[in-house]
């Protein structure tokens, strides 16, 4: 068999035609393919990461509650601030009542912040060292949000077993209107 001019033609263009075929029909729509997923994934991803947010969103309303619940726990803790002068009284009977003699008890200026103030309260204490510490553990026992910033502790040479004690106690208040002071602060209680 003899191949001639066109038989050979015809062999070139049926084997051209295969190629051409895959340029012309087969790598277009492969591109589009590979487009396609790479959309796809891109909603995916977004998709997961929007799932991700309503579940920290639900998380978020729980926490909030959870954060509520302590702020309230913690409002109702701070005594409103005409309430300044009956937890002064407790602490002023707590002190009594373990033997100790108050000396003195001097307010500072209180300190405001947002919902709240901060009374310190400058005290010398007299008294035996064990019924010192046995007020010290009913003060962090009241239900009320006090706080002992500094402590100096002195022993009395005279008597044996006697100290003295000058403090400082934070008595944290709720604040009603902004600029309101506290009645009877900055003297001698």
């Amino acid at each position: 068999m003899r191949l001639g001019f066109r038989e050979m033609l015809f062999l070139v263009l049926l084997a051209a035609l295969p190629v051409a075929f895959y340029f012309f029909a087969f790598e277009p729509r492969n591109r589009q393919i590979a487009q396609a997923r790479q959309e796809i994934q891109r909603k995916q991803d977004r998709l997961a990461e929007l799932e991700k947010s309503a579940m920290d969103l639900s998380d978020l309303g729980r926490e909030i509650d959870k954060l509520s619940a302590s702020v309230d726990l913690f409002e109702r803790k701070l005594p409103a601030q005409r309430e300044v002068e009956v937890v002064l009284k407790e602490v002023w009977e707590m002190a009594t009542r373990h033997r100790l003699t108050p000396r003195s008890v001097h307010s500072d200026k209180p300190r405001n912040a947002a919902k709240y103030a901060e009374l310190p309260l400058r005290m010398s204490i007299v008294g035996d060292f064990t019924g010192y510490y046995a007020f010290l553990l009913e003060l962090e026992k009241m239900p009320r949000i006090t706080q002992t910033p500094r402590m100096k502790l002195k022993k009395l040479e005279k008597e044996e077993g006697q100290m003295e004690a000058e403090m400082v106690l934070s008595i944290f208040f709720e604040t009603r209107l902004p600029g309101e002071g506290v009645a009877g602060t900055g003297g001698e209680l």
